[in-house]
């Protein structure tokens, strides 16, 4: 009877003891949440991307007044702060461009294929989504093509290089472009690449610019339309 009462007792408290390190050990903490997109491409591009690329794109520029070319670039500190705030922008905005999956337009946005017209270039939203969640990897590379660029504006600022922003503006320029023509107006793509090759194909009796002659063209703004 000694022999299992013991048992019993024995029993009774390895059970207490394991209920009361059960209960006393903290409970698990939660998977933390990746990232979650909050607004649509189309958000993200008019919020910040967009407006913020201005900072770059109008860093540099050139007019033909009165007086002859007449130049602007940053020179102040502050000046100088408005390109960086935008290379940043541009450079992070593209990671969260990579973010997925980000919905192309907002739930409310309405799209009216008649205000493309026929035989419109452009894409209609459902069209682009689709094709980025067919291949998000392409979608991806333009980004990290975009934000390659931009980081090295940063790299520029960081020097006070003034001579090779608007290179640098172009580069992003032609980014962003690459990625447009791909996502948002494909049926562009070969109007541009004529219009391209016409550029780099002087026509029959159009005189060859000789360095260190002549006033150099004002030259257009990066990302104008």
């Amino acid at each position: 009877m000694r022999t299992g009462r013991f048992l019993a007792g024995t029993a009774l408290a390895f059970v207490a003891t394991l209920v009361v390190t059960q209960c006393s050990r903290p409970a698990p903490a939660p998977a933390s949440e990746g990232p979650v997109p909050v607004v649509s491409v189309r958000e993200l591009m008019q919020a910040i991307i967009d407006p913020l690329a201005d900072n770059v794109f109008d860093a540099v520029a050139a007019e033909m007044t009165d007086k002859g070319l007449v130049e602007h670039s940053p020179t102040t500190d502050e000046d100088w702060a408005k390109v960086m705030q935008g290379a940043v922008a541009l450079a992070e905005g593209t990671n969260l461009l990579k973010m997925h999956p980000r919905p192309v337009t907002p739930a409310d946005y309405t799209f009216d294929p008649k205000e493309r017209g026929a035989g419109a270039p452009e894409l209609a939203p459902a069209e682009i989504q689709k094709k980025i969640d067919e291949n998000p990897a392409l979608w991806d590379s333009h980004a990290n093509e975009l934000r390659a660029e931009a980081i090295k504006v940063i790299d520029i600022v960081k020097k006070k290089q003034a001579d090779k922003l608007f290179e640098a503006g172009s580069a992003i320029d032609k980014a962003c472009e690459k990625c447009h023509l791909e996502y948002w107006y494909p049926g562009d793509k070969k109007a541009v690449l004529e219009d391209s090759l016409k550029r780099a194909t002087p026509g029959p009796g159009t005189p060859q610019a000789t360095p260190g002659q002549g006033q150099p063209a004002a030259p257009a703004q990066p990302g104008q339309k």
